[in-house]
């Protein structure tokens, strides 16, 4: 084991690579099991199991024994050696204890199916007398009619066995007792459904009712899925009953060719004499047969005995992965390269190895009856023997064998009780393909014209179209020719070069079954998931391609390929619409599936409408596969892994426009935010569009004092005004070099002399204007004036003109200055404020009396008096607001002076309005014009600065630490751009969100 890591250590080191592509090795330690000291099994067995496997007998095998003596299905749980002798055991013994008995082994593949058959004849060759054993694939195919234990496939077992059952096969299918299952979780999907038509099919063909087990893979909802699989309760054994052999799995980064980096550790292996196994899919089996010619070295989809075993990508699932690491191998090598869901694995296996996907259980996604599978199977049933009505109704397909007859795919005979008997169709006995749904495969040839496997015909024209890269989402085969009439597909090898379908789609809704809301980990209501039936029609008019290190590109098919079906799916609806491109929106998903369950890329279509902002992830077989239906219930446990294969494909040339669109979307849908799209803002905070407009210039409103004496908690706002709960929590008054204007004193009380009045400018002054703060108060500086406000006078020498009588109190008291918790404006001032000497630019035509109105009585409601109820950001942009107090006390001199009393002569309240255009004038020449849009800043306020600048590390509410790249200052507000280290690049606000600059070393607090 040791010099086999050593070998792979030295690969890595003279990689010529700047960084080593060994990413992490990791150690598996062996397991003992639970071991049993007697097992009631045939004395020949028994010297036989310690003759082949040299260990003792394992608690596994005797509660796989007891439920098949009890009639009860049973699940052996393990992928070694081990599980499989176990399996073969159980089977013999049935055999040894029924001398006329049969046996059939149904193995996942034609491989699998000849290493059951040499290992199973190692344990009868003890047996007196001995038992025949053949596989349909192998040598003695010729005597398998007359074996007491056939292997075969799922699909040799439709072709030949059942189609043949009253032939050649006659007397074992009259004798047969017992099927079992190899590596059952294999089956899933339309797998499945095939395999459950097909052992109804088997068991109308035999005298006996049949015996079921099996051994699969450690799957979550295996109980679930065998019971919808065959109806009956199975007996599943637990994983740790059964020893497990001590491994190591290195995770290797290609560097884009895989077949050479394949090719390398497999001659250095070979070389020191390891037997090596490349697991691979379907699509790389022609070309990497012929890679090393070597008798120990082997190729397929499934791991077999060997030192090592190299897998060629993750795309081939967490079930083979493990599988491998279950296989008895010293060593198991996974190529990561730029596949879609290979970066985010490789960055989870270093940050976080106890969670990564590819080692946990994956789920076996609910076994869904597909109507098309049940109508060939239904077909065949018939040829086979005719069909009963006895059977029908127990299978449930009333109406389905009612449709057939009418389209003559099935005769009902005018018997007591009717039967049916095929019609005149064409022979229904096609080629099988486990994940066909009742269609005739696509072939796949090499260059050379040699056949070497079989697809789904469903991903005929989504990824097998002209150029096309395949396997899909990874490449390194290219679609050199395509028979559609056929149903042939040409490979060719193209290291380097990936492509992604671009297509249109057109999904309706046909029926919906359900409806709920995601679930929120932070709790919350989320977006509406439902689940239903959908045809769908899909065209595929062009690919991105992209080889090596170059740019991707965009290329049209000559003609674009359409397709139709309908089929389960679940659709969210998104809260802001988005606008991809071809339909590169929601692969991310997709690839997370595949990693945490057993359905692989290819099951699953993402679809997006633009009408009702409904994203679909569709089944991608006609009549579904069972993938949506787990959705609809488990799609929260995926999307989180769904986004961290989106951040990490954000820069890939290929994926980056897919990636930047799932990763706004999901984001919206984890956070909780209602929008899709971090926008850069248009509009202060809390405005409306129809808020924009300039400002208006009415009446100056009229303002009463408020009552020499008044407690805080007492305050009552105006009617006329906003509730005190919409207003900025800190404003500064605006400094000018002029005194401010003052009511007359006549009726006016003296002044207190804590309490300096804070001033706000009428609602048509233009010329100054404050933009208040956006949720965070302390980053606004107050403007810098040639006159300190503490130096001041406290009184206005000019009242304000044009007062109604109608609004002036009998007795007028002088305006007092009051604390931050008094002297509280309605709808425009802090409810706390500290004390400082009145401070307040002139209006811009005629000054207003800054005094309060007393709670009794509301001021006159004026044009600036339903203005103020616009809210504490909406205030038209040629107004002047009040401004935020600084955190620095105002001299205390300021608040002392004492204000003269009043006149009570009506002339007193009229303004002197030489004097305020003589200050209106004094104040333009110094600052220059006035601003004539609300989104302009006064020009006498010095320009904002930013907080932060480009490379600064800051930490942000919710989304975490990031670094800032670029620093926007908008309509007086900063705005980031922000890369962080989990969510990508994101816009933020930091009036909005709660940042703070992080250093080198260690945090600050806020700025």
């Amino acid at each position: 084991m040791s010099d086999l890591i050593d070998i792979l250590q030295t690969l890595a080191a003279r990689s010529g690579r700047s960084s080593s592509p060994l990413i992490t090795l990791r150690s598996f330690p062996p397991g003992t099991g639970t071991r049993i000291s007697h097992l009631a099994v045939d004395q020949g067995l028994q010297e036989a199991w310690v003759q082949v496997v040299g260990t003792p007998f394992f608690q596994a095998q005797s509660i796989a024994l007891a439920a098949l003596r009890r009639g009860t299905p049973f699940a052996i749980t393990g992928s070694s050696m081990v599980s499989r002798a176990s399996l073969h055991l159980v089977t013999l013994d049935l055999l040894r204890n029924e001398p006329l008995a049969t046996a059939l082994l149904i193995a996942p593949d034609s491989d699998l199916a000849l290493l059951h058959e040499r290992e199973a004849m190692l344990l009868a060759r003890y047996c007196r007398p001995a038992l025949p054993i053949a596989a349909t694939g192998g040598t003695q195919r010729r005597v398998a009619p007359t074996a007491r234990l056939v292997i075969t496939t799922l699909p040799e077992l439709h072709n030949h066995l059942l189609r043949f059952h009253d032939r050649a096969w006659r007397f074992f299918w009259q004798r047969l007792r017992l099927i079992v299952i190899a590596d059952l979780h294999v089956f899933h999907g339309v797998a499945a459904a095939h395999l459950a038509m097909t052992l109804l099919r088997a068991a109308r063909l035999t005298s006996q009712p049949l015996l079921l087990g099996g051994t699969l893979a450690t799957v979550s909802g295996a109980e679930t899925a065998l019971t919808m699989l065959t109806g009956r309760e199975w007996r599943i054994t637990a994983v740790d009953d059964l020893p497990r052999p001590a491994t190591t799995l290195a995770l290797w980064q290609s560097d884009g060719e895989r077949r050479r980096e394949i090719a390398r550790l497999a001659e250095a292996f070979l070389n020191a004499g390891a037997a090596v196994r490349l697991v691979a899919t379907p699509w790389e089996l022609a070309d990497l047969q012929t890679l090393v010619d070597h008798e120990a070295f082997s190729v397929g989809t499934q791991p077999m005995p060997a030192h090592v075993q190299i897998i060629t990508g993750a795309d081939v699932g967490a079930a083979t992965v493990q599988a491998a690491l279950a296989s008895g191998a010293v060593l198991v090598v996974l190529l990561l390269g730029r596949g879609m869901t290979e970066p985010a694995l490789q960055r989870l296996a270093v940050t976080d190895p106890t969670t990564w996907p590819l080692l946990r259980p994956p789920v076996w996604p609910p076994v869904l009856n597909n109507s098309f599978v049940s109508t060939l199977h239904l077909v065949c049933a018939a040829s086979e023997q005719p069909l009963r009505a006895e059977e029908i109704r127990q299978w449930q397909v009333e109406s389905m064998v009612e449709q057939l007859t009418a389209k003559g795919y099935l005769s009902r005979l005018p018997d007591t009780p009717p039967v049916w008997l095929p019609g005149d169709q064409s022979d229904p006995y096609i080629p099988l393909d486990l994940h066909a749904a009742g269609t005739e495969p696509i072939y796949l040839f090499d260059e050379q014209g040699q056949q070497f496997a079989t697809t789904d015909s469903s991903l005929f024209h989504r990824w097998m179209h002209p150029a096309a890269g395949l396997p899909p989402l990874r490449g390194g085969q290219q679609v050199i020719a395509r028979d559609e009439d056929q149903g042939t597909i040409t490979l060719a090898r193209r290291d380097g070069r990936r492509t992604l379908p671009l297509r249109q789609c057109q999904v309706q809704i046909r029926e919906e079954w359900a409806q709920r809301e995601l679930r929120r980990s932070r709790g919350g209501r989320g977006p509406l998931l439902s689940w239903g039936r959908v045809v769908v029609e899909e065209q595929v008019y062009a690919y991105r391609e992209q080889i090596g290190r170059e740019p991707a590109q965009e290329r049209k098919l000559v003609t674009p390929l359409t397709y139709r079906w309908q089929s389960p799916a679940v659709w969210v609806r998104l809260g802001h619409p988005i606008h991809p491109t071809g339909q590169q929106v929601g692969w991310s998903v997709v690839a997370a599936a595949a990693l945490i369950t057993l359905a692989r890329v290819e099951d699953c279509v993402p679809a997006y409408d633009p009408a009702t902002n409904h994203l679909f992830l569709i089944d991608a077989q006609n009549s579904g596969n069972g993938l949506a239906e787990w959705l609809y219930d488990q799609i929260e446990t995926i999307l989180p892994l769904a986004y961290d294969i989106a951040l990490e494909q954000r820069t890939d040339p290929l994926f980056e426009p897919l990636a930047r669109t799932d990763m706004d979307w999901l984001l919206a849908v984890l956070s909780g935010e209602t929008e899709v799209a971090i926008a850069m803002p248009a509009l202060s905070p809390g405005r409306t569009p129809g808020e924009n407009r300039p400002a208006r210039t009415p009446e100056p409103p009229v303002r009463e004092p408020e009552p020499p004496a008044r407690e805080p908690p007492a305050r009552s706002e105006p009617p006329a005004r906003e509730p005190p709960v919409r207003e900025p929590p800190v404003r500064e008054p605006p400094v000018r070099s002029e005194p401010p204007v003052r009511e007359p004193p006549a009726r006016e009380p003296p002044a207190r002399s804590a309490e300096p009045p804070v001033r706000e400018p009428p609602a048509r002054e233009p010329s100054v204007r404050s933009e208040p703060p956006v949720r965070e108060p302390p980053v606004r500086e107050p403007p810098a004036r040639s006159e300190p406000p503490a130096r001041e006078p406290s009184i206005r020498s000019e009242p304000p003109a044009r007062e109604p009588p109608v609004r002036e109190p009998p007795v007028r008291e002088p305006p007092v200055r009051s604390e931050p918790s008094v002297r509280e404006p309605p709808a425009r001032e802090p409810p706390a404020r500290s004390a400082e000497p009145p401070v307040r630019e002139p209006p811009a035509r005629e000054p207003s009396v800054r005094s309060e109105p007393p709670a009794r009585e509301p001021p006159v409601r004026s044009e600036r008096s339903a203005d103020a109820q616009r809210g504490r950001y909406n205030r038209p942009g040629g107004r002047h607001s009040g401004r935020r107090v600084p955190d620095q006390p105002e001299p205390p001199e300021a608040p002392a002076v004492p204000e003269p009393p009043t006149d009570d002569s009506p002339a007193a309240s009229v303004p002197d309005a030489e004097a305020i255009l003589a200050r209106l004038r004094q104040r333009r020449e110094r600052n220059g014009p006035a601003p004539t849009s609300r989104e302009r800043r006064p020009e006498g306020q010095q320009p904002l600065e930013p907080r932060f600048q480009p490379g600064d590390r800051i930490i942000c509410m919710p989304y975490g630490a990031g670094r800032v790249r670029a620093s926007i200052v908008s309509e007086g507000r900063e705005l980031l751009l922000v890369e962080f280290d989990e969510h990508g690049e994101l816009r933020i606000d930091p009036s909005v969100n709660i940042v703070r600059r992080l250093p080198p070393v260690e945090d600050e607090g806020s700025e």
